[in-house]
């Protein structure tokens, strides 16, 4: 994964949980073309807007080294960031995202790109008014208001976008849990009418 948001590291990670996956973090494109050099990933998530040299042209070197050919690459784009289509459309790469994505999604499209069975997704949840939140309501007085407005834009649209990840996944492991519990207690209640 090559993207200097931490709120999208953290939200892969959670996508792909450990041991059957290791989600490697890289800051900056230099720091990600050491790591390519090292190791072959089996799939990269590439931000457009990640730091240091011109994102394309890392794209373009990745699609001409033979050994990377067929990797799935994901390329991740800010809403308001403008794509220089006439670049993109000369190089090869899986799919385009643009933030905030549905990381159950991502995760979905790379494991079958990998050939691996599709996995066993969250419970989807419907869509709902969520509570009102600090963060959502925050006032011109609240800390931000010495920032760009397109910073604290995009800022606040991370953090959201994190809330509503964690609650979506806080969400489905409670219900899970709930069911396990539920599935126990049926189970042992089933095992005393046997044995009455």
């Amino acid at each position: 994964m090559a993207d200097n948001s931490p709120a999208v590291k953290k939200i892969l990670e959670m996508a792909f949980p450990g041991p059957d996956y290791e989600v490697k973090s890289c800051q900056t494109s230099e720091e990600l073309w050491l790591e390519l050099e090292a190791r072959r990933p089996d799939a990269l998530i590439l931000s457009l807007s990640l730091p240091g040299d011109d994102v394309y042209e890392l794209l373009a070197k990745i699609n001409s080294r033979p050994e990377l050919a067929g990797l799935p690459l994901v390329l991740l784009k800010n809403a308001f960031e403008p794509v220089d289509e006439v670049r993109l459309a000369s190089l090869v790469y899986s799919q385009l995202v643009t933030k905030p994505f549905d990381s159950e999604k991502v995760a979905g499209f790379i494991k079958k790109m990998l050939g691996e069975q599709e996995p066993e997704s969250l419970p989807e949840e419907p869509e709902a008014e969520l509570p009102a939140s600090p963060l959502r309501n925050r006032t011109p007085d609240s800390g931000l208001q010495d920032i760009h407005p397109a910073i604290r834009s995009f800022i606040l649209e991370e953090i959201m976008a994190l809330e509503r990840e964690l609650e979506k996944r806080i969400t489905a492991s409670l219900r899970n849990e709930f069911k396990s519990w539920l599935e126990a207690s049926l189970s042992r209640l089933k095992g005393k009418e046997k044995d009455e």
